[in-house]
């Protein structure tokens, strides 16, 4: 099991700047509660199950199972014990010259039109170079709306 504390920022992007994009992964992440969160996610017939806790800001505690292979009837079974309807994203990972990882989301469904980034750091204030096509005048590491959970309650089209 992955556990530990998390520092993380989340962007806008500017989708006219992306590079190539490629060896994307679809995800469909559900919720099966929202305090403490217990996300579940499914990639590939494996599912990871987290359970999350938010501090202040961009800092958060989480615990996460190694991922687990799932039957057809199982992954029914698990969406339907969600809470509200899973989202559906397509996952990039983009590292770059700092050696950090940006995770570019791309969301379909009801969030289509919604592209993400996210990017873990080592420290809260450590300095972040950031590719020209993030959008750092648009940080929504805290506009609760672009949190995976609030948008399957309330999807970015609902929104825009």
């Amino acid at each position: 099991m992955n556990m530990g504390l998390e520092i993380e920022r989340k962007f806008l992007v500017h989708s006219g700047l992306l590079p190539k994009l490629s060896k994307g992964e679809r995800i469909i992440q559900g919720y099966l509660s929202e305090k403490p969160m217990v996300r579940f996610r499914i990639t590939d017939h494996k599912v990871t199950i987290a359970v999350k806790e938010y501090f202040s800001g961009r800092r958060r505690f989480e615990l996460e199972t190694p991922p687990r292979q799932l039957t057809e009837e199982e992954i029914e079974k698990l969406l339907g014990l969600a809470i509200s309807p899973p989202i559906i994203k397509v996952r990039y990972k983009i590292e770059d010259e700092q050696g950090l990882i940006w995770e570019l989301d791309v969301y379909e469904g009801e969030n289509k039109g919604l592209i993400t980034v996210d990017v873990e750091l080592p420290a809260e204030d450590y300095p972040v170079q950031f590719p020209s096509w993030v959008d750092r005048e648009h940080e929504i590491t805290e506009d609760r709306r672009y949190n995976n959970f609030n948008l399957s309650r309330r999807p970015y089209s609902h929104w825009i």
